[in-house]
């Protein structure tokens, strides 16, 4: 019996596994919009989306996201500092550019500059016994091993981001802006089964890279690579790191206004990755810097919220998750210097 009990713990422990991977601590802007966001990712929340887009910020910023609602269960939150290194106009060297626009008698590019910025942030995210049976149950989970047995799960994620905007000659590539990022994420993931005295523990280090696409046509592109190097630091034996995961997303600008957003995550369905999901978002300024609507699809949930600006700069982000297991509600605020 007890040999049961251990084995069902077991499988619980790697079930969940998955189920830990896929829970994001995105700020509330992103998360109203279905969490479509690597398209446009022209915010801090570009550090826990694509980070490439960290380079259209031209402030130092501030942000703390949080789970409103049952903290008790479940707990959500993240904080992010987003800030510019420096930027550089282009030095007076030969390049190939300049070659190709006096050999071919382009107009003179106005001005090229190169952006430097960076963040780090911090995730944090908590699930207690109650709210992961929840998901068993939601999951269908009895039926997948017999009889689950719930674990807390704790994860903690640890990101760094360096991004920089490319310079590029306008008459050659079409007035593109070109972005490209890179970042370093440690994860660690503890569950626990207290009752049969078994945990499982792992500590993870990737890196990634990003980039991103605006065209002068209002359109962007954004593309994601994940754990393109995947090292486990530590962990419970069998367990290993994660997969390469590509995502990408787009968005365009209907007016100065409004955009639409739309993501496709883990496009190759890669194993040790979060599952493939669609998901789209709407923003409409009601207010130009001042009141902003939003809805969204997150793979098939729905998510609403607003944005308001308070003071002079400061921010605050509402967003409403309609979950199956819980209806979550966030709060974000954002303060750029």
């Amino acid at each position: 019996m007890v040999g049961r009990k251990l084995k069902f713990g077991i499988s619980a422990i790697l079930f969940l596994a998955a189920l830990g991977s896929t829970s994001e601590a995105l700020g509330s802007r992103t998360r109203a919009m279905g969490g479509a966001f690597i398209g446009l990712a022209d915010d801090e929340n570009a550090v826990f989306t694509n980070p490439a887009g960290l380079s259209q910020l031209t402030k130092t910023h501030y942000h703390l996201n949080a789970l409103m609602n049952n903290r008790d269960e479940f707990k959500n939150d993240s904080f992010a500092f987003a800030s510019q290194i420096y930027e550089a106009q282009e030095r007076k060297r030969f390049s190939i550019e300049e070659y190709l626009e006096n050999e071919f008698q382009f107009s003179k590019a106005v001005e090229k500059e190169s952006r430097y910025n960076f963040a780090v942030a911090w995730e944090k995210d908590d699930k207690s016994v109650e709210f992961v049976r929840k998901i068993l149950q939601d999951k269908n989970g009895a039926s997948q091993l017999g009889s689950p047995v719930a674990a807390p799960i704790e994860r903690d994620r640890v990101s760094l981001a360096f991004a920089t905007k490319f310079p590029m000659a306008p008459n050659l590539f079409k007035k593109n802006e070109v972005y490209g990022g890179l970042h370093f994420n440690y994860e660690n993931v503890e569950r626990k089964l207290t009752r049969l005295s078994r945990s499982s523990t792992k500590e993870v280090f990737n890196v990634g890279i990003s980039t991103l696409v605006k065209t002068p046509h209002n359109f962007s592109l954004g593309m994601v690579l994940d754990a393109v190097v995947s090292e486990k630091v530590t962990g419970t034996p069998g367990s290993t790191g994660s997969s390469a995961d590509l995502s990408i997303g787009g968005s365009y600008r209907l007016d100065k206004d409004s955009v639409i957003t739309a993501d496709v995550t883990n496009v190759l369905g890669a194993d040790r990755a979060p599952e493939t999901q669609f998901r789209a978002g709407f923003e409409r300024e009601l207010i130009e810097d001042e009141l902003a609507l939003r809805l969204g699809s997150w793979d098939g949930t729905f998510t609403m919220g607003f944005g308001l600006k308070l003071f002079e700069e400061m921010k605050v982000d509402y967003s409403f998750f309609n979950g199956d297991v819980l209806k979550e509600h966030y709060l974000s605020t954002s303060i750029p210097f």
